[in-house]
């Protein structure tokens, strides 16, 4: 029989790569289970909490933090302790039942660093029913409880306003959905955001601007047409009350199509 040089160098080749493989996967292999009994002695060498957004909103502070990972609070009882004892893994979904947080993110490092990262919900109204409670509504539309620690400086929604609150739901009546529309419009504005303070909605469910400038409302009806409205509105500002004077009206009607309908101030 004739040898085949080529052939045997072929299979050389094949049960080299074959070979090389093994020898890799055994290494990956042994080099998890190692890196995992590394984890299982790893104990907690420092805390590092970021929270955003920084400096605006307070909901939720360090301590809180600390009081999820641990009931008492005691941040020095977790330095030292095994990283496995504080059941790492689950702290996400322990931290997102605080109704103020929108995301968290928990991890670790082989040093023993203990990383967790949390975003709040930022809210864009505080609704004040006629009963006295209330709750924020945030930039994804959905109810946020008040907190007995910190006031956001939003803008006030307060008047005919009787829809529930029972947690992170979303909006369910008209008024409160327009109540959302045109707060967030406001909110996307710098000048309209440093001008309108409070909403009112009257009986009618109409909408009126209570402003921060000027002792006059605005009654804004509806949030049709909406663009609209506040374009009549920044004109007939620069163009009237800068000439006149912010106190000269008592009411800004924009509820008319096209149209600004003033009241004199007896």
């Amino acid at each position: 029989m004739k040898f085949d040089k080529q052939k045997f160098i072929t299979q050389l080749k094949k049960i080299g790569i074959i070979t090389m493989w093994i020898c890799l996967l055994g290494g990956l292999i042994v080099s998890l289970a190692f890196v995992n009994k590394k984890e299982k002695e790893i104990t907690c060498s420092k805390i590092d909490v970021e929270i955003e957004p920084k400096n605006e909103l307070l909901f939720v502070d360090r301590e809180t933090v600390i009081k999820t990972i641990r009931h008492d609070g005691d941040e020095k009882s977790i330095i030292g302790a095994n990283m496995n004892s504080l059941h790492y893994p689950n702290l996400e979904k322990t931290l997102l039942h605080n109704k103020m947080i929108e995301k968290a993110k928990v991890f670790t490092d082989m040093n023993g660093v203990l990383y967790i990262n949390l975003i709040q919900r930022e809210p864009i109204l505080r609704v004040i029913k006629p009963d006295g409670t209330g709750f924020y509504i945030d930039r994804k539309g959905l109810k946020m409880p008040l907190s007995e620690r910190f006031t956001a400086r939003v803008m006030v929604a307060t008047g005919n306003i009787f829809e529930s609150y029972s947690g992170r739901d979303s909006l369910q009546s008209l008024v409160c959905n327009e109540l959302f529309k045109i707060a967030t419009y406001v909110d996307k504005d710098a000048f309209w955001k440093a001008q309108i303070e409070q909403i009112f909605v009257n009986a009618e469910s109409d909408l009126v601007l209570i402003p921060k400038i000027g002792e006059h409302q605005i009654v804004f009806g509806t949030t049709d047409n909406m663009e609209d409205k506040f374009a009549r509105l920044m004109l007939f500002y620069k163009e009237g009350l800068s000439q006149m004077g912010w106190n000269k009206y008592s009411s800004i009607n924009l509820s008319y199509d096209g149209q600004i309908v003033c009241v004199k101030k007896k």
